[in-house]
């Protein structure tokens, strides 16, 4: 005690120096003092030094020793439901609500050695779906089976899970395909066919009454570069009336996935060709002028298909001209007339067209001929025919609409006859000689006919060296 008050005293009357020294003198009195605690606090750093150590050492030691209950939290631990068959063996479903099936902080007290070695993983999160009450709330419970009673305490942050409970539904519905974007430049997207056609749907019946369609979306964006058939899996979504996607966890498709092959056809320009032919009203006949809105359609179909379609023809029987007396406009479908194996490449399966089919008046006009300048070609070799039987000039009458027998003129019918093709006509494989009655040809045009056809006599005989000379 003595010691301890004779250093204090010290202490206040070195401060008492040391506050009225002042100049050099004061300044060597620091110096001197600095030196004497710098001495101090480095006389035994040896044994200094040891003692830290051993004082570390007896510390770990005991704690070791003593092996204290230390808090370990972990994270969004999952809960597991258990007995679920309570629930699911009455046809009804369950859901979890608000995303209670993790409980966002689970604490465990536990001795330093055993809480070293648990991890995520070892703890259970369980609940019983025989726990469940009327508001429909299970009780959480936690252990860690695996360190068994070496763990003092587990808590959550939750101890209670919500569910709903509903019945459970099941229906079946028909497939059906969306394509969006484009093929290839050149290509379009024909049939898409797919592995099944029905999709069974199973979940809470309030969800399942939400479900209006069954879909498969094909992008083609996504596969602009193929060129030929695609063979893929494509998952299947569900959608309400107004096209929202429906999800929940408890909706269950079967199949998830199906397989489909989307079919990429070639395509072709091509134009569109009118026949037309029947008989209009008395004193009408037809002008061949067909005007159409549509003049060229874009087809597609296989490329070994489509090298033989050339034009897209409209037949005949199309219009029917009976009896009009006036231009007539009638409405096609060009779908009806596509050739077998290609279809329109925008899928329509109709395209009117609107075709107008030109009528005029005809007129009747008489054409004096000469029976000199009909010409004779294709006599078989070693044969020569004559004609005979017509005036040296005879007159042939010809009907048809005005415009076109205004550019008609005598020179222009040029009588003729092939003898090879009227022997075709009457089945004749040889010629005779002899006297046949035969039909003269004319260079009429096209809407025009002669009122009567025009008969003469064709001698047909053998050439003699005679005749030859």
């Amino acid at each position: 005690m003595s010691c301890g008050n004779t250093f204090l005293r010290f202490r206040i009357k070195w401060w008492k120096r040391r506050s009225t020294l002042s100049g050099k003198e004061g300044r060597k009195m620091n110096k001197k003092e600095k030196v004497k605690w710098s001495g101090r606090l480095t006389r035994n750093l040896g044994l200094k030094i040891i003692s830290f150590l051993l004082a570390m050492g007896l510390w770990l030691l005991v704690v070791n020793i003593d092996d204290p209950v230390v808090r370990w939290t972990y994270l969004d631990v999952p809960v597991t439901i258990k007995n679920a068959d309570v629930i699911t063996n009455q046809g009804m479903i369950y859901e979890v609500l608000e995303g209670t099936d993790v409980i966002p902080r689970v604490t465990v007290y536990a001795p330093r050695s055993v809480g070293e070695n648990i991890s995520k993983s070892d703890i259970v999160a369980t609940a019983d779906m025989n726990t469940l009450n009327s508001l429909n709330i299970l009780q959480v419970e936690f252990s860690v089976p695996r360190m068994g009673s070496q763990v003092t305490d587990i808590r959550g942050s939750a101890d209670s899970m919500r569910v709903s409970i509903e019945n459970k539904k099941n229906i079946q519905m028909v497939l059906q395909t969306n394509v969006t974007g484009e093929a290839p430049e050149g290509y379009v997207v024909g049939n898409v066919m797919t592995d099944q056609n029905l999709i069974r749907v199973s979940g809470a019946e309030s969800i399942v009454n939400r479900v209006d369609s069954a879909v498969i979306n094909i992008d083609m964006n996504s596969l602009s570069e193929f060129t030929s058939d695609i063979t893929t899996s494509v998952p299947v979504r569900l959608y309400d009336a107004d096209g929202n996607e429906v999800e929940g966890s408890t909706l269950a498709k079967s199949p998830e996935n199906v397989m489909i092959t989307v079919e990429i056809l070639s395509t072709k320009e091509v134009p569109l060709r009118f026949e037309v032919d029947g008989e209009p009203a008395d004193g009408y006949g037809l002008t061949g002028v067909v005007t159409s809105d549509i003049e060229t359609v874009r087809i597609a179909g296989r490329r070994s298909a489509l090298n033989s379609v050339n034009e897209v023809v409209i037949p005949a029987e199309a219009f029917d001209v009976t009896d009009i007396d006036e231009d007539m406009t009638a409405e096609i479908d060009v779908c009806d007339y596509l050739p077998d194996s290609v279809q329109m490449a925008d899928k329509r399966t109709t395209v009117p067209a609107n075709v107008t089919i030109g009528v005029e008046r005809e007129t009747t006009s008489d054409y004096t001929l000469r029976a000199e300048d009909v010409m004779i070609s294709n006599v078989p070799e070693g044969l020569e025919c004559e004609l005979s039987g017509l005036e040296e000039e005879y007159t042939v009458s010809v009907t048809g609409i005005r415009s076109v027998m205004s550019t008609l003129s005598a020179g222009s019918l040029e009588a003729s006859l092939d003898v090879t093709a009227w022997m075709h006509e009457q089945g004749i494989r040889e010629l005779l000689p002899g006297r046949y009655t035969v039909s003269l040809q004319y260079n009429n045009p096209e809407y025009t006919e002669l009122d009567r056809p025009v008969t003469a006599v064709m001698t047909v005989s053998e050439v003699t060296e005679g005749n030859m000379e």
